[in-house]
């Protein structure tokens, strides 16, 4: 697909300028080993290096789980909270600018009282990700399920572009202009609409706010933007927050940055519309690495654990395929690029047009950055050492500007990927506990 291939450590990389629908030149395509090994790294650094006993049982468990078609799999978010019987509602709103989103909630419990007072907790995926990935580990282990238990009236946010958020009055998602939409859509359209939906209908003030990863990112740009916001939320659990991505170890972000020696070539078959990488691709941009660290290219096919990391030693293996099964979820190329902007710019800012239409949209030749000084909310960080995403030098940076910062915790496990924080059997221990802590702890 790409012409030629260099091998990195291991890793067969598909390079070179014999593509042949490029429409780039050969000289723009001329990749080194140590533009591969930039790009690549970082990311094998982070990645536990699995012993071959420890790839094949791996494996094995995988393929056991994989082959036994389990039934979470086939579920939505409803129908996984009405099988382990707890209260569901589907609220359905619109966004100023025609997209319809789906909100699930879990209502009151029967046996907690005084629904009035019943705390909110809003809590919004992460890119390519949707309210399923609150709920894929079961009862008593993922996070909306254990909130729910503890008190909280939990809602569950879709992002347009993602299978619960696939309408518009006008717009098909067949056709690209659906996914002309980047973060900063997402952040000044699809979550205030939300957000104002759950207090209304709860008949609250504030909300807890609890984001992951890209999760975050749309909050922090809303607050910055819209500074009433500050006032809704009553704290915000930012995890793995992804806001500047300047050190990023992911290979697909890094490649997706506009000073990737490989942006040219992949920009033409990333598209324009949903973002859904051919298989070629994904094995260029980590899924390839991903096999050759754990051994499993069914794993490393999906396209969450090749963008964002895989912990070998984070999910049941028998568990994976409830995951996979719902990730991704979808999301637009431009997001996408969104991010590697950032990667590029060393900057939380909005989208890059490019020069002449930043002047036409923003006013002026670059996009405004997000200052995160208007961020006011009380703010709870969690974050890892070895995330792909959510680098701990950026994490730092974005914690040094933040004005209301309560606490950092830093996971402390080896390896906790940036997907863990969502379906690590050890989250609901290291992470979550932490986190209901904190939430009542504000409360008190």
């Amino acid at each position: 697909m790409f012409g030629d291939a260099i091998t990195w450590k291991n890793v067969q990389i598909a390079v070179g300028p014999n593509t042949p629908d490029s429409p780039y030149s050969s000289e723009s395509q001329v990749v080194n080993q140590d533009d591969i090994e930039k790009i690549y790294k970082g990311a094998q650094n982070a990645m536990k290096h699995a012993t071959p006993e420890e790839k094949l049982k791996f494996h094995e468990a995988f393929e056991t789980a994989n082959n036994q078609d389990h039934e979470d799999a086939h579920l939505n978010a409803t129908q996984l909270l009405q099988k382990y019987n707890y209260p569901v509602e589907e609220h359905v709103i619109r966004t100023p600018d025609g997209y319809n989103l789906t909100l699930i909630r879990i209502p009151q419990q029967t046996h907690t009282r005084d629904v009035q007072k019943r705390p909110v907790a809003f809590l919004m995926h992460d890119l390519l990700g949707s309210a399923d990935d609150w709920l894929l580990m079961g009862p008593g282990k993922s996070l909306a399920y254990l909130l729910s238990d503890a008190g909280y009236d939990v809602w569950l946010g879709n992002a347009r572009g993602n299978h619960y958020s696939r309408h518009h009055v006008s717009k098909h998602p067949a056709l690209k202009e659906f996914w002309q939409f980047s973060n900063d859509e997402i952040a000044l359209h699809d979550l205030p609409a939300m957000i104002d939906h759950a207090l209304e209908t709860t008949h609250q003030e504030k909300l807890h706010y609890v984001g992951h990863g890209q999760g975050v990112t749309v909050l922090l740009a809303l607050a910055a933007t819209e500074p009433e916001y500050n006032e809704k939320i009553a704290t915000l659990h930012a995890l793995a927050p992804m806001a500047y991505m300047s050190n990023v170890r992911s290979p697909l972000l890094k490649i997706s940055a506009p000073t990737s020696h490989l942006h040219e070539q992949f920009r033409h078959h990333f598209g324009h519309g949903k973002f859904d990488p051919t298989p070629e691709t994904m094995d260029t941009v980590g899924g390839s690495l991903c096999e050759n660290q754990i051994g499993c290219k069914n794993v490393c096919s999906n396209l969450n654990f090749v963008m964002a990391g895989m912990n070998i030693d984070g999910p049941q293996p028998e568990n994976l395929p409830v995951i996979m099964a719902h990730l991704p979820a979808g999301t637009s190329t431009r997001t996408i690029k969104h991010f590697g902007q950032a990667v590029a710019s060393h900057e939380f800012r909005k989208y890059d047009y490019g020069y002449e239409n930043n002047k036409k949209v923003y006013g002026t030749p670059e996009p405004p950055k997000y200052e995160m000084n208007k961020v006011q909310m009380p703010t709870y960080v969690y974050h890892s050492e070895e995330d792909w995403l959510a680098h701990p030098k950026d994490v730092k940076r974005l914690v040094s500007e933040l004005p209301n910062m309560k606490k950092t915790y830093q996971v402390p496990e080896e390896h906790f990927s940036h997907m863990d924080f969502q379906f690590s059997k050890k989250a609901p221990e290291v992470v979550y506990k932490q986190l209901i802590d904190n939430m009542l702890e504000s409360t008190e």
